[in-house]
């Protein structure tokens, strides 16, 4: 075969691959709309409120652009997805009551009027009337900006495929919040703001058991929940930071830990955040605060899940008297 046609050959193998690549087909470019149309049509018959206000909160925003981001051609995609998911298990009740999937519950900021939402995952065995499950909230690290766009966060949950399922997700031990948090500005001024309104709108709906309420994060969520805690004290039950990003912690913060269980860890190859969180066990230890705390061989910043698991079973023995 002479070299033009074996060229020739290759370039048609090569146009035909390109032609039934995954990235350019099944992307249908009106999916959002038909999302939007199909989450306004299972609202307008639903007559349970949680999954109602679940397929309401999809709608708000696939369509906002009030913080400051159109439709990508990745929410385009996910969108795409999404609408594949709710076309079958999704608009079902079963899912998010026996398996690992959220509920997106959306509310209005009444500190600037914009809507936000949080991820909730339901406990084994949830009633509405049962009062005794125990409340977790756990804040997300950085996504270096990615989270900013809430489609990007909102979407990634809600496909025919399981992601961005984080592990309590699946173990369903109690209620699990995971809030938006306004994206990636590390709960500072309107994300901290947010967490507090979806503490407010979550106890507006639910009551849970006082004696066992948890706070955690993974890196920015770390550093978050270190921050965030300190404020709202009285309510947690045990706090806990996974290669939290702590920097120049005080004495006088850590002090205020005196009376809450912490549990710490981080990689030992952490350049950036391993300094601030080996300073801040060493505040607590100082304090007197009854701390558990690893340095994890040969890990970098990384999320281990078996870790988490750890952190989870530890939460369970940490009940206030």
């Amino acid at each position: 075969m002479k070299a033009t046609s074996v060229y020739l050959l290759l370039f048609g193998i090569l146009l035909n691959c390109s032609a039934t690549s995954p990235d350019s087909v099944n992307v249908d470019k009106d999916a959002p709309g038909k999302l939007v149309a199909l989450m306004e049509k299972l609202a307008s018959v639903e007559s349970n409120p949680l999954m109602k206000k679940h397929f309401e909160s999809i709608a708000i925003f696939t369509l906002d652009t009030t913080h400051g981001f159109g439709k990508t051609e990745q929410n385009i995609e996910e969108a795409s997805l999404v609408l594949e998911f709710f076309q079958g298990e999704g608009s079902k009740w079963e899912t998010y009551l026996d398996g690992p999937r959220p509920l997106m519950i959306s509310f209005k900021s009444p500190t600037d009027g914009k809507y936000s939402f949080y991820k909730l995952f339901l406990p084994k065995g949830f009633k509405k009337e049962n009062k005794d499950f125990s409340f977790y909230m756990e804040l997300h690290g950085s996504g270096s900006g990615k989270n900013d766009n809430p489609r990007n966060f909102l979407y990634k949950s809600l496909q025919p495929e399981i992601k961005g399922v984080t592990n309590l997700g699946y173990s369903k031990d109690g209620f699990l919040v995971y809030p938006w948090g306004r994206g990636d500005k590390w709960y500072r001024g309107i994300a901290e703001a947010d967490i507090h309104e979806v503490l407010e709108d979550f106890d507006s709906m639910f009551e849970t058991d006082p004696k066992r309420q948890y706070i955690y994060g993974f890196s920015m969520g770390g550093g978050g929940t270190f921050k965030f805690a300190q404020g709202t004290m009285d309510r947690w039950t045990a706090v806990a930071s996974y290669s939290g990003a702590i920097f120049d912690p005080t004495p006088e913060e850590a002090k205020t830990f005196t009376n809450t269980p912490v549990w710490m860890v981080w990689g030992e190859l952490e350049e950036r955040l391993g300094k601030g969180n080996r300073e801040l066990k060493e505040l607590f230890i100082e304090a007197g605060v009854d701390l558990t705390w690893e340095e994890i061989e040969g890990v970098g910043h990384s999320y281990q899940g078996s870790y988490q698991d750890q952190m989870l079973e530890w939460f369970k023995t940490k009940v206030k008297q």
